[in-house]
C-alpha cells in the first residue's frame, strides 16, 4: 500500500525520472535512505515498473510521428502483425488494443515523403485489412513524455 510519501516520490520522478535520490529526500524532507528504501520496495511490489529517458524526436532526425490505429485481415495473426511491427524500422511503439481498433501502433518520420513510403511498406507487408493514422506535426517534441510508468 503506498502512502503520502510513495505517491510524492513517484510524483518527482514523473517529473523527471533521472533526479537524485538525495534531492527528492530534500524535497520532500526525509533521508535519503528512506528514499531509497521506498523506491526499491514499489520496484519489487510492481508499482514503479520502469523509469525512462524522455527523446526529442526533432534533436535525432524526425520531423514527426504518426499514430497508426490498425485491424487485421480476417486471415491475419495480430500477435505475429504486432511482432512484425515492433521490428519494423521507425515503429517506437506497437501493441494489441482493445475497442475499434486491433492495434496501436507509433511511427517516426523524417518527412512527408518518409511517411507515406513508410505506411505504404507497412501496408503491403502485413496483413491489414485497415488502418488509420493521425499525425503529428512537428511531431511528438518529447517522447516518451516525462514518466515514469505507474501500475
Amino acid at each position: 500500500m503506498v502512502d503520502q510519501i510513495d505517491l510524492q516520490i513517484i510524483k518527482e520522478l514523473t517529473n523527471d525520472a533521472r533526479k537524485p535520490f538525495s534531492q527528492i529526500a530534500k524535497k520532500i524532507g526525509v533521508s535519503t535512505q528512506t528514499i531509497i528504501k521506498r523506491y526499491n520496495e514499489m520496484k519489487e511490489n510492481g508499482s514503479i515498473q520502469h523509469c525512462s529517458i524522455s527523446i526529442n524526436l526533432q534533436k535525432i532526425g524526425y520531423s514527426g510521428s504518426a499514430y497508426l490505429l490498425i485491424t487485421g485481415a480476417p486471415e491475419s495473426n495480430l500477435s505475429e502483425i504486432i511482432d512484425q511491427l515492433s521490428k519494423t524500422p521507425n515503429i517506437i511503439f506497437a501493441t494489441k488494443t482493445i475497442g475499434d481498433f486491433e492495434g496501436y501502433a507509433v511511427l517516426v518520420f523524417e518527412d512527408i515523403t518518409n511517411l507515406y513510403e513508410r505506411i505504404l511498406e507497412l501496408k503491403k507487408s502485413l496483413k491489414i485489412e485497415d488502418m488509420k493514422v493521425s499525425i503529428a506535426v512537428p511531431g511528438i517534441q518529447n517522447f516518451p513524455h516525462n514518466r515514469c510508468a505507474i501500475l
